[in-house]
């Protein structure tokens, strides 16, 4: 026998045992009509829950309030998921603008009812954190939006991703406010929508964010810790963190204690289409309300955004304006005009207009009611001015600034030490930086530099002939 004969012999051999086993258990054609079909006829997909009643349309109540929205941060979303929320927003009259940081947030902050912040994957600075305490210490309204589906993914050197959560970079927004958001995503494997992360919420807490609310659903959510601030929503006994897998009174929506920020682990509910889901469209109309029904309280960090009327210009005591008085003036002017407030000169105040009033260290009849309010005494030849609540400033060097929110009109006094340092005073003000200045409260103490022999202001008497007058000189009317 050859050699092939052999091989194929013992091919035959192995295969033939195969073969027998395949047909033994793989029968073909294979029937069994014992076994029941599914009849796809008569199954039903859950609908998802209907919103429980219709939202009111709001239009035009916050014309000219603005919104911003931070993008400067890593952001983890794109502006047009959140297309319901910008729209809610322009239809109440109010205008959204996103910060892409080509102005510092200070100068953004200083005119915006609302400072929104998406999923952050940047940290925040710590002046940017300074100036967020002091908007909403002013009236901001902050809201910050977390969502445990969306991480910063990085990579080591051998390539193993590591997902840095957004709540990293949102607790420093919050933590001042009392409130923090837990690294975990809720769960209930019973009463949710279609998927156990996507979780029903029917327990609310009386607030004017969860008016009319039956049940919202968030897809995804973070759970919110409120140590001195109020759950919004809370978990049935049946939702659990998945840091735990423990349940019992999980919120995932949370206002601080001063009603003026409002921390949520979820954004998904304002994204088409599941803001037409349950009552998630009427929530998030609660919080675009919210954002905008804020009133920022005038400071002087805010300058110029410190009126609401025209402006009357005055001086005080034995100043006079000079033709080269003007410049520093003018700039004042333009300045406030940029946020569509008129300056007007006047030789006094007039009523039904806001106030600007001129002056110096040297002590004057007219300007002692304009320092009554602060409890400063102003004393000739002293090189020292006594502030209540400061101490003691030198009277050299030093600019002072002083505001009062009156309830018929908001009075900003300038004081310099003499009529050649106001000047150097007013376009430091009229630049809208005071960083040079130490503010407290209504109260700014500005460190003045060199004015050289430059005389914008001139103590001594000088005729008709010799002092130029703005062209319009307004009759004065009485004080407002």
């Amino acid at each position: 026998m050859s050699t092939r004969n052999r091989i194929l012999i013992a091919a035959a051999l192995l295969a033939i045992p195969v073969l027998l086993r395949a047909l033994f258990f793989y029968q073909l054609p294979y029937s069994n009509p014992d076994i029941q079909k599914p009849d796809f006829t008569q199954n039903t997909v859950p609908e998802p829950p209907t919103p429980s009643s219709k939202v009111a349309a709001v239009i035009g109540i916050a014309s000219g309030k603005v919104v911003l929205i931070d993008v400067t941060h890593g952001n983890l979303f794109d502006p047009s998921e959140i297309e319901p929320l910008l729209t809610a927003i322009s239809a109440r009259g109010a205008t959204v603008e996103f910060d892409t940081g080509s102005k510092s947030l200070e100068s953004k902050l200083k005119y915006a009812s609302a400072y929104l912040v998406f999923a952050p994957s940047t940290a925040f600075g710590a002046d940017d954190l300074r100036t967020i305490q002091q908007f909403v210490a002013s009236g901001g309204r902050l809201l910050v939006f977390a969502d445990p589906t969306r991480a910063l993914t990085i990579y080591d050197f051998f390539g193993t991703p590591t997902n840095v959560p957004d709540v990293n970079f949102s607790n420093p927004l919050i933590a001042p406010f009392g409130l923090t958001l837990v690294n975990d995503y809720l769960y209930n494997l019973e009463y949710n929508e279609g998927n156990f992360r996507n979780v029903k919420f029917t327990d609310f807490t009386d607030s004017p964010l969860t008016k009319n609310l039956q049940m919202v659903v968030f897809y995804g959510v973070h759970s919110v810790h409120a140590e001195t601030g109020t759950a919004l929503a809370t978990g049935n006994e049946k939702t659990f963190s998945s840091l735990t897998d423990q349940g019992g009174g999980l919120s995932p929506l949370a206002i601080s204690a001063n009603k003026q920020v409002l921390a949520a682990g979820d954004f998904s509910f304002m994204i088409n289409p599941y803001n037409q889901v349950a009552d998630n469209a009427l929530l998030l109309s609660h919080i675009v309300d919210f954002a905008l029904d804020g009133e920022r309280k005038p400071a002087l960090v805010n300058f110029p955004y410190l009126f609401q009327r025209p402006v009357s210009l005055i001086s005080t005591g034995d100043l006079q304006l000079t033709f080269s008085s003007l410049g520093p003036v003018s700039n004042l002017q333009k300045s406030l005009k940029a946020v569509n407030i008129p300056v007007n000169l006047r030789t006094a105040a007039a009523q039904g207009e806001d106030l600007i009033v001129l002056g110096t260290f040297k002590p004057s009849d007219d300007l002692t009611p304009y320092l009554k309010p602060f409890n400063i005494n102003l004393e000739e030849a002293t090189s020292s001015i006594e502030i209540p609540g400061v101490g003691k400033i030198s009277s050299s060097g030093n600019g002072l600034l002083l505001f009062n929110q009156g309830p018929k009109s908001n009075t900003l006094v300038l004081l310099a030490p003499t009529a050649n340092d106001l000047p150097g005073l007013i376009t430091l003000v009229a630049s809208g930086d005071l960083s040079s200045c130490v503010l407290q409260g209504s109260l700014g103490i500005c460190a003045l530099s060199e004015t050289g022999s430059s005389e914008y202001y001139s103590d001594a008497t000088s005729t008709p002939a010799e002092s130029e007058t703005p062209t319009e000189t307004p009759t004065p009317t009485a004080s407002g």
